[in-house]
């Protein structure tokens, strides 16, 4: 393009992508695969996002009913792990009698 007093030139940008091994696309996957919910869940908050989306609940609700499922999920894996929590089992103690 010539303009008065300049000149200005495009070009593409030269891109240089490196070569992927399947083996590597295959880890760089299954690496993905272990930060996203199972399928079950997923298909959870897809349901919830379609009802925001379109208009039966306002998108702030699902937001908090997605984040507090997130939250909610966390800590009973966390509680499962350690045994701790409501859902550990206790052994209670026989008194002797007085």
């Amino acid at each position: 393009m010539n303009l008065p007093m300049m000149t200005v030139q495009f070009h593409a940008p030269h891109v240089h992508l490196p070569h992927v091994s399947r083996q590597e696309a295959g880890q760089a996957v299954d690496a993905a695969k272990s930060f996203l919910p199972p399928p079950e869940r997923m298909a959870y908050y897809g349901g919830l996002g379609a009802l925001a989306v379109v208009g039966l609940i306002e998108w702030p609700v699902a937001a908090a009913i997605g984040v507090g499922t997130v939250i909610a999920q966390r800590a009973l894996k966390r509680n499962r792990g350690t045994g701790s929590g409501p859902m550990r089992s206790t052994a209670h103690r026989a008194s002797a009698p007085t």
